[in-house]
C-alpha cells in the first residue's frame, strides 16, 4: 500500500514529538504572563477566523502585552484591532518551503520580544516550530496528526470543525472561557469617510430604506495558491443582480484587482442595466478597511467562500455564502446573521487540509447551485431583499 506525503510527514512529528514534553498551562500561571503572542500567517479569512479567539484573550488577560505575528497578505485584517499592542511581520507560510532568510527573519523578530507565551492557530509544522525557535517557554496550538509535536498544550484537531472554534479551542484549553465572542473588524473614521462619499449617488436616489445588497463574484486568489473553483458561475450572478434590480433594490458590485475580469463580465451580462442608477461597481480601488466600511453600509452580503465574506460577516452585516469545493462546516461565514449554501456531489468537499485534492473543470458542485436557491435564502435572510 502506498503511502502519502501527509502520513510520512504525520509519522516523523510524532517521532520529533518524543523530544517536546508536553505541559498544562494553569490559567493562573498564564494571567501573570507579561508578553503574549498569537501567531497565524495566513490567509486573511482565516486571521479574520481567529479575532473571536483574540478577543477571548484579552478580555482574559488585560493587563498583558499582546501582539499578534501575521504575513504581509492578511496584516490588513487585524488594522485597527483594539485588542493589540503590535502586529509583528511572519515571512512564512505554511503551505509552501520557505527561503532561510525569510525563516530567520521571523524567528528573530519573534526572539527579539522575548514572549512568556505563544498561541500557535496554524496547523503546519513549519510554523508550529517557529516560537520554539524563540525561545518561547509556553506554546499552545492545534495538534494535526502528530504536526504539534513542539507545542506544550496541544490541541486535538477535529475534522468538519469550524475554523474559527478550532482557534476557540486553544483558548479555552488553558481555562478562558469564549462564550458571547464572535469575529470583528474596525473600519476606521477615514474609512467611513470615504465609504459615505463613496456611496453617495447611491444615497441620493435611495427612497426610504430600500435594500442595498453587495455582491462578490471573485475571490480563490491567495499566496501561493489560486482556487477559481470557488466561483459561482458569472452568469448565475447576472442573473440574481437582475433580479434585485427589476425589485428596485441597490447593488454595490465589489472586486479586487484579481476579481476584474469576472466583475467585468457581470456587468457585461448585465447588459443596459449595468447603467442602472441603482448600481454601483467598485473594483480594485480599496485599501480593507474601506471595504468594510462599504459592506457595513449594504443590508445584505452575497458572495463565495472568500476573504470578503468573512469581512462582511466581521462587520456584522447578514451574509449569504455559496460554497462549492470547500465545505461550510469547516469554512462557512462565522456569524448568527449568515446562511451557507452548499450543494454537496459526489467528489465535494476537494478543498482538504489547505489543498485542492481533485483536478476539475467543470465546477460541478457550484454549477448545482441555482438562482432561485440564492434568491429564495436571501429573502428569508433578509425579507426587505424580495418584498
Amino acid at each position: 500500500m502506498a503511502v502519502g506525503r501527509d502520513e510520512v510527514v504525520g509519522l516523523a512529528c510524532r517521532l520529533l514529538g518524543r523530544a517536546f514534553p508536553s505541559a498544562p498551562l494553569p490559567l493562573s500561571e498564564l494571567q501573570a504572563a507579561r508578553r503574549v503572542l498569537v501567531l497565524k500567517p495566513c490567509c486573511l479569512g482565516d486571521v479574520l477566523l481567529s479575532t473571536a479567539a483574540l478577543a477571548a484573550l484579552r478580555s482574559a488577560l488585560p493587563d498583558a502585552w499582546l501582539a499578534y505575528a501575521v504575513g504581509d497578505w492578511a496584516r490588513a485584517a487585524l488594522t485597527g484591532n483594539p485588542h493589540l499592542d503590535a502586529i509583528l511581520p511572519c515571512k512564512v507560510r505554511g503551505g509552501e518551503r520557505p527561503r532561510l532568510a525569510d525563516y530567520r527573519d521571523t524567528v528573530a523578530t519573534l526572539r527579539r520580544e522575548r514572549f512568556d507565551v505563544c498561541f500557535v492557530l496554524d496547523r503546519s509544522p513549519l510554523i508550529t516550530v517557529l516560537p520554539v525557535l524563540a525561545g518561547i517557554s509556553h506554546r499552545i496550538g492545534i495538534d494535526s496528526g502528530g504536526r504539534g509535536f513542539s507545542l506544550t498544550v496541544r490541541v486535538p484537531w477535529a475534522e468538519q470543525k469550524h475554523e474559527a472554534e478550532l482557534y476557540l479551542d486553544t483558548v479555552r484549553a488553558v481555562g478562558i472561557g469564549t462564550t458571547g465572542f464572535g469575529m470583528e473588524f474596525y473600519p476606521s473614521a477615514d474609512d467611513l469617510s470615504w465609504a459615505r462619499a463613496r456611496l453617495g449617488a447611491l444615497d441620493r436616489l435611495r427612497v426610504g430604506t430600500v435594500p442595498r445588497v453587495a455582491i462578490h463574484p471573485g475571490g480563490g486568489v491567495n499566496p501561493g495558491m489560486t482556487l477559481l473553483a470557488k466561483r459561482w458561475p458569472a452568469e448565475r450572478y447576472v442573473a440574481f443582480v437582475l433580479r434585485l434590480l427589476e425589485k428596485g433594490r441597490q447593488v454595490v458590485l465589489i472586486g479586487g484587482s484579481s476579481d476584474a475580469e469576472v466583475v467585468r463580465e457581470v456587468e457585461t451580462g448585465i447588459g443596459a442595466a449595468a447603467t442602472s442608477d441603482g448600481l454601483l461597481t467598485v473594483l480594485g480601488e480599496t485599501s480593507l478597511g474601506q471595504l468594510a466600511a462599504l459592506i457595513s453600509s449594504c443590508d445584505l452580503f452575497v458572495g463565495n467562500d472568500t476573504g470578503p465574506m468573512h469581512l462582511a460577516a466581521a462587520v456584522g452585516t447578514p451574509v449569504v455564502a455559496i460554497f462549492g469545493p470547500s465545505t461550510p462546516a469547516m469554512y462557512g461565514p462565522y456569524s448568527p446573521r449568515a446562511r451557507s449554501i452548499y450543494r454537496q456531489v459526489h467528489c465535494s468537499p476537494c478543498f482538504v487540509k489547505g489543498r485542492f485534492a481533485r483536478d476539475c473543470q467543470d465546477y460541478i458542485c457550484m454549477q448545482a447551485v441555482d438562482v432561485d436557491h440564492v434568491w429564495e435564502t436571501a429573502v428569508d435572510l433578509v425579507p426587505a431583499v424580495g418584498r
